[in-house]
């Protein structure tokens, strides 16, 4: 079967990088942890000293509710739930259905996406106050900190005036100062403050440039064969050959959640050819052992018009990850 190593220590790497920029680090494992496995993940982070994290949804909460001092969920329910579960509140007609008294209170500082609007807070602090939320985040995304335009920088100034009115607002009420979070990956060294906590996602799995990759795939050989010249190989036979040459097929698809592609692929230290199928691939050469299909997404990504996000998030679940 194809496996999912999971590199520890380059977890630590990112981590201990991030930390030097801020120390307080909420960690962003939604959609199964990028695809590294939740539970796999959140133990690492767990071992490293992460405390804080963010989930997508109450489903995988649940799973991991059990290691972590606060889980904040991007898209909860709004019913009550477990005391270290936080609500992201992404409207006001959400906010005034919420039941759950611990909330994140998202401010849209210019993505336009979700988000409290800002002409919209003084409607929202007057509903926490009058249902007794206990507001424990206050934060934005951005929508730009992967580009040098300015609409970071004006996202970033929106902020300080939300998060001063939230303070004020507090202290007249007595209510207890929430923490502040606006920094995702791209903007961790770009800020001139990154207030109380950050927030990194794609740099903890080393999806962008400074960061160690922590997802490596390897594949297990199926069968190989000799692809005499002028013969083809898998669906249509787009590839044909010019000569003889050993062929190998690996146990790897688009059905584990793998690009499709049709005239070929560059692996880690081999090329596929022709189409992929649903769950093997068809590589030059003769292997025996593991295959490894790639150990950095960086360079993976370079065969298809996406990002690395997207190839990692896609990985399927039914693949052991193993740490490593």
């Amino acid at each position: 079967m194809a496996t999912v190593y999971l590199h520890k220590q380059n977890l630590f790497d990112n981590l201990n990088k991030i930390s030097k920029i801020n120390p307080n680090i909420l960690a962003v494992i939604k959609d199964n942890a990028y695809g590294h496995g939740i539970i796999s993940f959140s133990k690492m982070l767990k071992e490293w000293g992460i405390n804080k994290v963010c989930v997508k949804n109450n489903d995988e909460a649940e799973v991991i509710k059990s290691l972590f001092e606060e889980i904040i969920i991007f898209f909860p329910h709004t019913g009550r739930s477990a005391k270290n579960f936080s609500y992201c509140i992404n409207s006001l007609k959400q906010l005034k259905k919420n039941r759950h008294p611990y909330i994140h209170l998202k401010i849209d500082t210019g993505m336009h996406r979700n988000g409290i609007l800002m002409d919209e807070l003084e409607e929202a602090l007057k509903i926490i106050k009058d249902k007794e939320f206990e507001v424990r985040g206050v934060f934005t995304h951005f929508c730009c900190s992967d580009e040098t335009a300015n609409d970071m920088f004006i996202q970033y100034e929106r902020f300080k005036k939300i998060k001063n009115r939230v303070e004020v607002f507090c202290k007249e009420n007595e209510i207890k100062i929430p923490y502040f979070h606006i920094a995702n990956s791209y903007a961790l060294d770009k800020l001139p403050d990154t207030f109380d906590y950050v927030r990194p996602g794609i740099a903890l799995y080393g999806g962008i440039e400074g960061y160690k990759p922590v997802m490596e795939l390897r594949a297990d050989v199926l069968s190989s064969r000799i692809l005499k010249k002028g013969w083809g190989c898998g669906y249509n036979k787009i590839y044909m050959s010019d000569e003889d040459i050993e062929v190998t097929t690996i146990d790897v698809g688009y059905g584990d959640g793998l690009p499709y592609f049709k005239n070929g692929c560059k692996l880690k230290d081999a090329e596929a050819l022709g189409k992929i199928s649903m769950d093997s691939m068809i590589i030059k050469g003769c292997f025996e052992k593991e295959v490894v299909v790639f150990d950095d997404v960086k360079e993976f990504v370079k065969n298809f018009d996406t990002i690395t996000y997207d190839i990692l998030v896609k990985i399927s679940p039914r693949i052991k990850r193993k740490t490593v």
